[in-house]
C-alpha cells in the first residue's frame, strides 16, 4: 500500500539505524576503555563483583607498600644493633685489659677515654636511629605526678636566709631559708665542714634549678664527708618546691652521695621533689641520699631521670639503715630509671633495720649482675639480731612496671649477717603491677620473713605497635612488633680505667642485644613471608578480575566492523526508503 503519512520502511530503518550506532557506540568505548564492563548496565552482577575485586586489590597493593615499608625499618633497625652490638664487644676487650692488671696510670687513662667514647656513642645511635621517627623506644609505664601529700606552703619571709649568714659560724639552733642553688650550695659547704647542728631547720622557698652545676663532677652533696660531725643531722622542709637538674658523674667521689650525702642523727627530711636527675656515681647512691641512718623521711619523690652506680643504686636512697632507732620512710614515690651492678631498688638500692611506709615504686629497676637483687622496692635487705637492731617493714606499698628483669617485686634478697639470728622482714598490704611476667614477690629470701596480704592489680593493656600487612582490620592482618630497648646504664661503662665494671656486665648487654637482634630477624623473616603471600593474592585477584572485567580486542574490533557495516547499510537505505512517499506525486 502506497501512503503519505505513515513510512514504515523509513521506521524500521530508522530503529535499526540506531540500534548499529549504539552497537558501534559500545564497541567503541570497550576498544579505547579496554573493559567490557564499563556500567553496572553492562553486566550488574559482574560490575559489583568488579568493584568487590578492585578494593580488594587495591588494599593488598598497600599491604604491599606497608610490608617493604616494614622490612625496611627492621633492617635500620638491625644495622644500628650490629654497630651497637660491635662497641659492645670492644667495651668488652678494654673491661679485660683493665682486669690483667699490668697497665699503669697512663694506659688506664687512655682506656677511660675510649670507654667513654664508646659509650656516648651507644647512646647517640640509639637516639638517633630513625624511621619516620625515633625507632627506638622505652616501654610505656604508669606515672605519678606531684606530692602523695598536698603541701601549703609555709611563709618563709620572716625566716632568716642562708645567704646572709656567716659560712665560717656554726649552727646550732633556729630556722633558715633557702630560695638559690647558691644558697643550698652553702648549706653543703657548711655542713662537710661540720658547722650544722640537730637543732638547725631549713625551708625551701622557692623551686631550685641546679643547671649551673652540670659540668665536670657535678654537684656536691650536703654531708658528703665520712665524719660524723660533717653528717646532715638537721631538719629539712621542701616546702612543697621541686630541686631540679640533679647532675653527679664520677667514679673519683666517694660513696654515700646523691641531693644529700650522709643523713643521720634524727635527721628529718620532708615535702621535697626532685626531677631530671642524671647520676653516675661509685656506690651507694640515690636521688635523695646516699646514706641515711635513723632519719624520718616523708612526702618526698623522684622522677624523671637516672641513676647509675657499681653498687647500692635506690631511686631515692642508696641505702637506709637504722640501729639504735629504727629509719622510717612514708608517702614517697620515684619514677626514675635505676641501674646498679649491685643491689638496685626503687625506694632504696638496700635497708636495713628501716620501716619502708605508704611508698610506691614507678622506676625501671636492673642489676647488671644475677648474683645481686633487683627489686621493686628494695634490692636487699640486710637485717640481724643484736642489741642496736630492729625488725624491718615494708608496708602498704606498691610497686609498677614490674618487668622480667627484677629478682624480686617487693624486696629482691634478704642477706643475713653471719653469727646472729635473724630478725623477721615483714611485709603487709603490699601490691604490685602484674602487667608484666616473671617475678615474684621475694626474689631470694633467707631466714624469716613474714608475708601477709600481698595483692596483684591488673596493670594497663601495653599496647604493641604493628604492621598492617592484610585486607582486613582484624589480628590475622596484623604483625605486632617491639621495637622498646631500654639499655640505661651503659654510661657505666665510661669509667673503665678507674673501676672494674666486671665482664659479666657489658655481657648482660651484649645478650639484651643479641636477643633484639633474635626478635627482629623473626620479625623480617615474616614481613618477607607476608610479602610473598600478598603477592600470590594480589595475582589471583587481579587475573579473576582481568577474566570478568577486561575487554577481547578481537571480538571489540569485529563487533565494531559489524556495527559500522549495518550503519552505513541502514543509512544508504533509510536515504532511498525517505523517497517512497514522492511516488504518490506520480499518480497525480
Amino acid at each position: 500500500m502506497l501512503n503519505i503519512n505513515t513510512n514504515l520502511s523509513s521506521l524500521v530503518l530508522q530503529s535499526n539505524l540506531k540500534l548499529s550506532a549504539n552497537g558501534l557506540n559500545v564497541a567503541i568505548e570497550r576498544m579505547t576503555s579496554g573493559f567490557r564492563i564499563n556500567h553496572a548496565k553492562d553486566n550488574a552482577a559482574n560490575y559489583a563483583i568488579n568493584t568487590n575485586l578492585s578494593t580488594k586489590i587495591s588494599a593488598y597493593q598497600v599491604a604491599e607498600d606497608n610490608a617493604i615499608m616494614g622490612l625496611d625499618m627492621v633492617q635500620t633497625a638491625n644495622s644500628s644493633l650490629s654497630q651497637v652490638s660491635d662497641i659492645l664487644t670492644r667495651l668488652r676487650s678494654l673491661e679485660m685489659y683493665v682486669q690483667n692488671g699490668t697497665y699503669g696510670k697512663g694506659s688506664l687513662s687512655a682506656i677511660k677515654k675510649e670507654a667513654s667514647a664508646l659509650t656516648a656513642e651507644i647512646s647517640r645511635i640509639l637516639n638517633n636511629t630513625e624511621y619516620g621517627d625515633k625507632l627506638f623506644t622505652t616501654p610505656a609505664r604508669e606515672t605519678q605526678s606531684g606530692f602523695v601529700n598536698e603541701v601549703v606552703h609555709r611563709d618563709t619571709s620572716a625566716m632568716t636566709t642562708l645567704e646572709s649568714v656567716d659560712e665560717t659560724v656554726k649552727l646550732t639552733s633556729g630556722t633558715y631559708s633557702i630560695s638559690s642553688a647558691k644558697e643550698l650550695a652553702k648549706l653543703a659547704t657548711m655542713t662537710n665542714n661540720a658547722l650544722v647542728g640537730t637543732g638547725v631547720e631549713f625551708v625551701l622557698g622557692a623551686d631550685i634549678d641546679l643547671s649551673e652545676y652540670s659540668n665536670g663532677e657535678g654537684w656536691v652533696s650536703i654531708g658528703s664527708n665520712l665524719v660524723l660531725s660533717a653528717r646532715f643531722r638537721a631538719k629539712f622542709d621542701g616546702n612543697g618546691y621541686v630541686v631540679s637538674n640533679l647532675y653527679m658523674n664520677s667514679f673519683n667521689k666517694k660513696e654515700c652521695l646523691g641531693l644529700f650525702g650522709f643523713c643521720g642523727g634524727g635527721c628529718e627530711i620532708k615535702n621535697l621533689g626532685i626531677e631530671d636527675v642524671d647520676i653516675t656515681l661509685n656506690s651507694t647512691t640515690g636521688a635523695l641520699a646516699g646514706y641515711v641512718e635513723n632519719v624520718t623521711i616523708s612526702n618526698c619523690y623522684v622522677k624523671r631521670g637516672k641513676i647509675n652506680s657499681c653498687g647500692n643504686a635506690g631511686g631515692l636512697f642508696g641505702h637506709l639503715a637504722g640501729y639504735n632507732n629504727t629509719s622510717l620512710v612514708t608517702d614517697c614515690y620515684s619514677d626514675v630509671s635505676v641501674t646498679s651492678t649491685q643491689y638496685a631498688g626503687g625506694i632504696s638500692g638496700h635497708m636495713g633495720n628501716t620501716i619502708i611506709r605508704n611508698c610506691s615504686s614507678y622506676s625501671i629497676i636492673k642489676s647488671l649482675t644475677k648474683e645481686w637483687g633487683a627489686g621493686g622496692i628494695t634490692g636487699g635487705c640486710y637485717i640481724s639480731k643484736n642489741t642496736m637492731s630492729r625488725a624491718s617493714q615494708i608496708e602498704n606499698c606498691q610497686v609498677f612496671n614490674v618487668n622480667e628483669e627484677l629478682r624480686g617485686v617487693i624486696v629482691a634478697a634478704l642477706v643475713p649477717q653471719e653469727g646472729f639470728d635473724l630478725l623477721p622482714l615483714t611485709i603487709n598490704n603490699c601490691s604490685y603491677d602484674s602487667c608484666y611476667k616473671g617475678c615474684t614477690v621475694g626474689g631470694e629470701l633467707y631466714g624469716a620473713v613474714v608475708l601477709n596480704n600481698i595483692t596483684t592489680f591488673a596493670g594497663q593493656v601495653l599496647e604493641s605497635p604493628s604492621f598492617q600487612v592484610g585486607i582486613n582490620g582484624n589480628e590475622s592482618s596484623k604483625i605486632g612488633y617491639s621495637m622498646d630497648l631500654l639499655l640505661d646504664g651503659v654510661e657505666l661503662f665510661g669509667f673503665l680505667g678507674e673501676k672494674q665494671i666486671g665482664v659479666e656486665s657489658i655481657d648482660y648487654y651484649l645478650k639484651k642485644i643479641a636477643l633484639k637482634q633474635t626478635e627482629l630477624g623473626a620479625l623480617e623473616n615474616r614481613l618477607m613471608s607476608a610479602l610473598e603471600q600478598i603477592k600470590v593474592s594480589y595475582d589471583n585477584l587481579v587475573s579473576t578480575q582481568s577474566t570478568i572485567r577486561d575487554a577481547d580486542i578481537a571480538e571489540e574490533s569485529s563487533a565494531y566492523i559489524r556495527s559500522q557495516i549495518l550503519q552505513q547499510a541502514s543509512a544508504t537505505l533509510l536515504a532511498a526508503a525517505n523517497q517512497s512517499p514522492s511516488i504518490a506525486l506520480q499518480l497525480l
